[in-house]
């Protein structure tokens, strides 16, 4: 049931998978990442990918992205990232999905 309602914000969390994908495939982006939580004063989180096989990944996978939100955007700006990024309703859209998710 919960994969099917996650079926809705396809399009978006393809974008958010994406984002997980070049900062787990990229020193680079993954260095600026750190260093940028740390100018941020947030934590140093791993963004953390997401299993077909358990739905609940996929909201550690979210929380962990709107908690480091800020510092993914400016690491993606810095380093110049050629990705689909996250538009403010689709940010929104998040913060209103990981809030249910979390009821």
């Amino acid at each position: 049931m919960v994969r099917d309602a996650l079926k809705v914000m396809k399009t978006t969390l393809d974008k958010v998978k994406g984002m997980v994908e070049f900062f787990h495939e990229s020193t680079r982006a993954t260095e600026k990442l750190k260093s940028t939580q740390r100018q941020m004063d947030i934590p140093e989180l791993r963004l953390k990918q997401d299993c077909a096989t358990r739905w609940n990944s996929t909201l550690y996978m979210l929380k962990q992205v709107l908690e480091s939100k800020d510092a993914i955007i400016s690491a993606l700006a810095l380093i110049n990232a050629h990705i689909d990024a996250l538009d403010q309703e689709e940010w929104e859209a998040l913060g209103d999905l990981h809030c249910f998710g979390t009821l």
